[in-house]
C-alpha cells in the first residue's frame, strides 16, 4: 500500500490543503513531476508550528481506514480554531464542528480481494495488480468531547479494507515513528501485553500521538527466528548503517546485540544517543515487518516469503535527523531509498543537510500564513548538491542570512562604510568575514 493523495479540511494547523505524494508506482506525468532520483522519499520541511507533525497524524489515521474508530488515538485539538472563535463553555458547547481526512492509496495484488462472500457483492471490485483505495476520517465536536470516525461505515468503500482485519496479515503495512519515540529496555518489554493492550495496526502508530510509547528492541525477537531469516535482517541492517562505520553481525553480549566500530564492540544500549535513535526505529521496523511470521509461529521458508526489501509499506518518521552527526544527516535519506527501495518514506526534518541530499520534487515546503493556516507547496527550485548555507538561503528554509545577529550587524555596518570609501573599513570587513567574533588565545 501506498499513499497518493491527502486532502485535510478544517485539521489543526489546515483550514484546507491537499498534498500528492511520491512513490516507486506514483504516475509522474499525471502529477506534471520529473520522477527523481529516490522516488520512495517525502520530505516534510516548515518551521516549527507549521504542521509537519501533524500532517503524519492525519496519514497515519487515515491509513488504519476503517480501524481507526477502535485505534484509542488520543482526540485532543484536532479540529481547527480559527482565532476569532469564542473560546467560551458556552459557545464550545454549542454547535457540532468537524475536521475531514480524506485519503486516496495504491492498493496491491496481495491486499485484495476479500473473501468471496464480500466480492461476490461488488460488482466492480478491482481484481488487477493494483486499486486505488479511498479513506475518509472525521473528527467531530460536541461541547469539549472530540470524536474520531470512519465515514464510510457498511459502504463499499469498506469492504475493499476486509484485510486490515486480519491481526497477523502482512498486507496494508504502515507505521510510524514520533519525535519523542525511544527504545524499551530487553528486560522490560512483553510483547503479549502489547497485544493484548490494543491491535497491532494501532500500536505501530501510537508513537506519533503519545509521548510513553516505546519501541521493541532487535534482542526481544532476532535471536528467535531461523538462522537464514537472521542472517538476512543483518545483511540489511549493516546495509543501512553504510557509512556510519559501524558493522552489525549478529553477536550478542549478556542478552544485547553488539554493534562493530574499528574492531571495537559496543552494546546496544552503551552506544550514542543518535545511532540508538536510528538503530533503534530500524529493529522496531523490522520486528513488525516480520511481525506475521513471529505471532504465527510459522514462519515460511525464505523462498515462500517475500524479502524484507521488497515489501511494500509506508514509514512515517518525525525528525528522522533526531541526534544524527552532519555526515550521517547526509546520507541517512538516500541509504534508506536504496535499501527499502519498495517502502514509501515519508519524513519530517529541519535539517539542510537532509533536505540537500534529495531533489525537489521530493520535497513539500509547510508555512504558516498570516491568518495561521498552513500551506504546502513544492518549490521549484534546485537543490540537490547545495551546501548548507546555499540550502538555508533558499526558497525551502527562507533564511535571510545564517550569521549570528551581532556578526550579521557588523559586517552591514562596515559594507556601507567600505562603499563610501572608507578603505580602513574595507581591511575591517577582510578581517572579520575570516574568523568569528570572539576573541582567542
Amino acid at each position: 500500500m501506498y499513499i497518493n493523495s491527502i486532502h485535510l479540511q478544517n485539521f489543526r494547523n489546515f483550514r484546507e490543503a491537499k498534498i500528492d505524494f511520491v512513490h516507486p508506482e506514483q504516475n509522474f506525468d499525471t502529477l506534471q513531476l520529473p520522477r527523481p532520483t529516490y522516488p520512495n522519499i517525502n520530505l516534510l520541511l516548515g518551521d516549527n508550528g507549521s504542521g509537519k507533525t501533524t500532517l503524519l497524524k492525519a496519514v497515519a489515521m487515515a491509513c488504519l481506514g476503517p480501524l481507526v474508530d477502535d485505534a484509542g488515538i488520543p482526540a485532543y485539538r484536532l479540529i481547527r480554531r480559527e482565532a476569532e472563535e469564542d473560546a467560551s463553555p458556552a459557545n464550545s458547547a454549542s454547535a457540532e464542528t468537524a475536521a475531514e481526512v480524506y485519503a486516496r492509496f495504491l492498493s496491491h495484488k496481495r491486499e485484495m480481494p476479500p473473501p468471496e462472500p464480500i466480492w461476490k457483492r461488488l460488482d466492480d471490485f478491482p481484481f488487477g495488480n493494483s486499486s486505488t483505495l479511498e479513506a475518509k476520517t472525521r473528527v467531530t465536536k460536541t461541547g469539549d468531547l472530540e470524536r474520531i470516525r470512519w465515514a464510510y461505515r457498511d459502504t463499499r468503500e469498506e469492504s475493499f479494507w476486509y484485510p486490515i482485519f486480519r491481526e497477523a496479515d502482512d498486507t496494508y503495512f504502515f507505521i510510524a515513528y514520533g519525535a519523542t519515540r525511544r527504545t524499551e529496555r530487553t528486560d522490560r518489554v512483553d510483547p503479549a501485553v502489547r497485544r493484548a493492550s490494543n491491535f497491532i495496526r494501532a500500536q505501530r502508530i501510537l508513537s506519533l500521538f503519545e509521548e510513553a510509547y516505546s519501541l521493541i528492541p532487535l534482542s526481544v525477537w532476532l535471536p528467535g527466528i531461523p538462522e537464514e531469516q537472521k542472517a538476512s535482517v543483518e545483511n540489511l541492517i549493516s546495509q543501512l548503517l553504510e557509512g556510519t562505520g559501524f558493522f552489525f553481525a549478529g553477536e550478542r553480549e549478556q542478552g544485547e546485540f553488539i554493534f562493530e566500530k574499528n574492531g571495537l564492540k559496543v552494546p546496544f544500549p552503551a552506544l550514542s544517543d543518535g545511532y540508538r535513535a536510528y538503530i533503534g526505529w530500524i529493529g522496531d521496523l523490522l520486528y513488525h515487518l516480520f511481525y506475521p511470521y513471529l505471532v504465527s509461529n510459522n514462519l515460511p521458508d525464505s523462498a515462500e516469503m517475500i524479502p524484507v526489501n521488497e515489501r511494500k509499506g509506508i514509514v512515517m518518521i518525525d525528525e528522522i535527523d533526531l541526534h544524527l552527526h552532519p555526515s550521517w544527516q547526509m546520507r541517512v535519506l538516500p541509504t534508506l531509498s536504496k535499501a527499502l527501495p519498495n517502502i514509501q518514506f515519508i519524513v519530517t526534518s529541519h535539517s539542510p543537510l537532509v533536505a540537500s541530499s534529495l531533489e525537489w520534487t521530493n520535497i513539500l515546503k509547510m508555512q504558516t500564513a498570516d491568518d495561521q493556516a498552513s500551506t504546502i507547496e513544492r518549490i521549484h527550485e534546485a537543490i540537490h548538491g547545495l551546501d548548507a548555507d546555499q540550502t538555508l538561503l533558499s526558497g525551502f528554509f527562507g533564511l535571510e542570512s545564517t550569521r549570528a545577529e551581532g556578526k550579521e550587524k557588523r559586517l552591514k555596518e562596515l559594507t556601507l562604510k567600505a562603499r563610501n570609501g572608507d578603505d580602513d573599513a574595507a581591511l575591517e570587513f577582510i578581517k572579520e568575514m575570516s574568523g568569528g567574533t570572539e576573541a582567542v588565545r
